[in-house]
């Protein structure tokens, strides 16, 4: 079975990501505080992490930052999930080693699951 950690603060997307990948067969962690959020990656090993960007403490710039420092991405897909659109935070965390971007307001969770489940077949 396949890991997703979801590192958001937003406790609404975080129970509308679980239940969307847990119907799919994925174990899903769920992280909501960014401070905790490298312990977790290291404890879990998960194959896939859902990030957002705006929270409290560290923000998802600021983890993708340690993450490349820890050298967990490339090995670890990062998909960023964010309410920012039109401040250059894309190119902002696609440069800190994202995978890809999606605004929380236009995507959708089925899809979303299709989309990494590709991913994690290639």
């Amino acid at each position: 079975m396949k890991k997703i950690l979801i590192i958001d603060d937003d406790k609404v997307n975080q129970d509308i990501l679980f239940k969307a990948f847990s119907q799919n067969d994925y174990e899903v962690i769920s992280v909501y505080d960014s401070v905790d959020s490298i312990e977790n990656i290291i404890k879990y090993k998960p194959d896939l992490i859902i990030l957002d960007i705006l929270m409290p403490k560290l923000d998802g710039f600021e983890v993708l930052q340690i993450m490349k420092k820890k050298l967990i991405i490339p090995k670890i897909p990062v998909i960023v999930l964010t309410a920012l659109k039109e401040d250059g935070s894309f190119k902002k965390a696609l440069e800190l080693g994202a995978e890809d971007c999606l605004l929380k307001t236009d995507y959708n969770p089925s899809e979303l699951v299709k989309k990494i489940t590709k991913r994690l077949r290639s």
